[in-house]
């Protein structure tokens, strides 16, 4: 009489595990040039620092309105907020020494 397939193949995993060696609980060494002993760990390399562009934030407190307009004009111009700002600067200042003199 024939077995079922599946029987032999668990009669023939359990004759596989019973003929292994039994476990041990003895750690095993590592080999000596592995990355993971201490001596041999790779520190990253470290970043250099960048330098900001812009070092300092500066905040202003403005009505909505004021802000709207403000971004309107640097998208209708394609202008950078920055570029625009320092434009206003220079404007006031010029203004201010027309004035002045």
């Amino acid at each position: 009489m024939e077995t079922d397939p599946l029987e032999r193949i668990a009669v023939a995993l359990v004759d596989e595990i019973r003929a292994r060696k039994p476990a041990s609980s003895t750690p095993v060494p590592l080999p000596q040039n592995s990355p993971d002993t201490p001596s041999a760990r790779r520190t990253g390399r470290k970043r250099e620092r960048r330098v900001a562009l812009y070092p300092a934030h500066y905040s202003l407190r403005i009505t909505d309105e004021d802000r709207d307009r403000f971004d309107a004009y640097a998208e209708r111009h394609r202008l950078a907020k920055g570029e625009l700002f320092r434009r206003m600067l220079d404007a006031l200042e010029a203004a201010e020494n027309g004035q002045g003199k």
